[in-house]
């Protein structure tokens, strides 16, 4: 199933959050989601109640929406219509991929949860314990898991510059920039390196792809990132790819 177009008007959001953080007339938390789902146009009310009417599919919805329409309210609505049908909020996975969308997203959420649970305050304890961006939330797993797939708890987090730096010290001791010819720089051989990774494809394929220049240096490349990865163990760090796959 798939939603078009915008998910809400832009008067949409203070009018939805107002009557959503409003105490119901009789004290009523389905009385508050009645309120809000009202509020909801057509595309909007898809996306929310998606999957939890009797009978219906609940399978996965891609919803395409750009900026403005939106998406964060549709979301934030969409856990509190979850929780409302029974869902335990503990087990709802909320994602993005920034910080700040992600704290914003999980303060719309966390006041729906509180009205729609008929809460007396907004503010508590965070119910959506599972919300974050893709990397902060790989990185919690990881740290939850690493004995199983071999790695302290104690692990260190690169960013894309000290990955760069790393992987310009074992360029530099394997040698392979010591050439003629220029060999790639240390942010173009992390560049290959993320594609091969999260794209799961060939590094043969990468190269043919989108960097044809470097087609040359396959061997060396192979090398290199091999010697990276062995670099990462050794010294117990991963860097923000590893934090996704």
């Amino acid at each position: 199933m798939q939603v078009n177009a915008a998910l809400c008007d832009d008067t949409m959001p203070d009018s939805l959050m107002d009557v959503l953080l409003s105490p119901s007339p009789d004290g009523s938390a389905v009385a508050g989601a009645a309120d809000f789902l009202a509020l909801l146009n057509t595309q909007q009310r898809l996306a929310v109640e998606h999957g939890t009417g009797p009978g219906q599919d609940a399978g996965p919805l891609l919803v395409i929406a750009g900026a403005g329409s939106g998406k964060t309210h549709t979301l934030a609505g969409r856990v509190a219509h979850l929780v409302l049908k029974g869902t335990d909020p503990q087990r709802i996975l909320l994602l993005t991929f920034t910080r700040r969308a992600a704290a914003e997203m999980e303060r719309r959420a966390g006041q729906l949860l509180h009205r729609a649970l008929g809460a007396a305050t907004r503010h508590g304890p965070g119910a959506l314990q599972w919300a974050g961006t893709f990397h902060s939330v790989g990185a919690r797993l990881l740290r939850e898991y690493a004995p199983r797939i071999g790695l302290q708890e104690s692990f260190t987090i690169l960013d894309r510059g000290d990955a760069e730096d790393l992987m310009a010290i074992v360029r530099h001791e394997l040698g392979v920039d010591a050439t003629k010819r220029r060999f790639p720089t240390k942010t173009t051989c992390l560049k290959i390196y993320s594609r091969v990774v999260n794209g799961e494809v060939a590094l043969t394929e990468v190269l043919e792809r989108d960097y044809a220049w470097c087609v040359a240096w396959e061997a060396q490349l192979t090398k290199l990132f091999d010697a990276y990865v062995r670099a990462k163990q050794a010294q117990n760090i991963l860097d923000l790819d590893d934090l996704l796959l």
